[in-house]
């Protein structure tokens, strides 16, 4: 990893379940889950954020699944996590669905903010996207969310080349109209799902391009420091937003890249495109090696996190946590 001994956050996936089928995370089927007693307990998985932040300086922690909603006992590991001496900030990525009547018992846990992942408000196509969910869920949840104090709250959106004409301008008037910053992820194609995802591949750059054309003014604004997103700010239709643009495929950030993740699994992963994983939690379950022996291991695992060859997932993008 360009910058491993000094890795700042950690993405945790609690659980490699989720309530919705979107197109491009799993298949209609859905995908093999975890047998119950793989699945580390919530209280395994804080002792290794533990772990991880007293030997990597991680610092900010970032709860996803699957979606982490649908486990019970997510606020306990919320508190138990921003408790960690020298975690700075806890926030979660969610698909919002449960995010409403969760909201503020998260907020009072410690929870900062959240990500909100929301591809369309067209009610049809967003049961279509996901497979049978329900758009006034997710606005329902962004309201509860901002309501606890849960900010900065970004929305995460997908783009898909059959759609984003119609569902761009809708979401941009949505953040401007509840004052948040709105993110545009180029769609990435996983083990599962590729020949779906190929087909409705759009870059951002030519998103970005066709707003342009249809009379929007985007100005750079500064980069965050080892953050994926390329930031600008968009005057459009008389609305003002700030957008992200997260382009994996077409602009690789991982030279900047500060982030390590702990898969539902419990193992630690460089990298969402690195099928290999080191088996963190089930190290320090078995306590079969000397501590020293797991750091080394851990170290050398870490040490080896790379610019991936391919912008291809193998695995499930819930399995991962993405």
């Amino acid at each position: 990893m360009h910058r491993a001994a000094g890795a700042a956050t950690l993405r945790v996936s609690v659980t490699d379940r989720c309530n919705l089928r979107c197109a491009y995370c799993m298949p209609e089927a859905g995908v093999p889950l975890l047998p119950r007693g793989e699945i580390p307990s919530l209280s395994e998985l804080a002792s290794a954020v533990a772990w991880l932040a007293s030997r990597y300086g991680v610092d900010r922690i970032k709860v996803t699944g699957g979606e982490p909603l649908v486990r019970g006992g997510v606020p306990a590991f919320v508190a138990k996590v921003a408790a960690i001496p020298g975690v700075r900030e806890v926030s979660m990525t969610t698909n919002g669905t449960r995010l409403a009547p969760a909201a503020r018992e998260l907020a009072a846990a410690g929870l900062a903010r959240v990500n909100v992942s929301l591809d369309t408000l067209d009610p049809a196509r967003f049961r279509e996207l996901t497979r049978g969910g329900r758009v006034e869920e997710v606005l329902e949840g962004i309201d509860a969310a901002l309501e606890a104090g849960l900010v900065p709250l970004k929305i995460n959106s997908v783009l898909r080349g059959s759609s984003f004409r119609e569902d761009v301008p809708g979401l941009l008037a949505l953040a401007a109209a509840k004052g948040v910053e709105i993110r545009f992820i180029e769609l990435m194609h996983t083990g599962t799902e590729a020949a779906w995802a190929i087909a409705e591949r759009v870059t951002g750059a030519a998103v970005r391009e066709w707003l342009a054309a249809e009379g929007a003014r985007i100005t750079p604004l500064p980069a965050r420091p080892n953050a994926p997103a390329r930031r600008t700010a968009i005057a459009w239709r008389g609305l003002e937003v700030e957008a992200g643009w997260i382009d994996p495929v077409s602009h690789s950030f991982c030279d900047d890249c500060d982030r390590l993740r702990l898969d539902a699994r419990g193992r630690l992963r460089r990298c969402l495109m690195d099928d290999m994983a080191f088996p963190l939690v089930d190290l320090l379950r078995r306590g079969e090696l000397a501590e020293a022996e797991v750091e080394d291991a851990a170290r050398d695992y870490v040490a080896g996190k790379q610019p991936p060859i391919a912008m291809t997932i193998g695995s499930t993008m819930a399995s991962i946590g993405g």
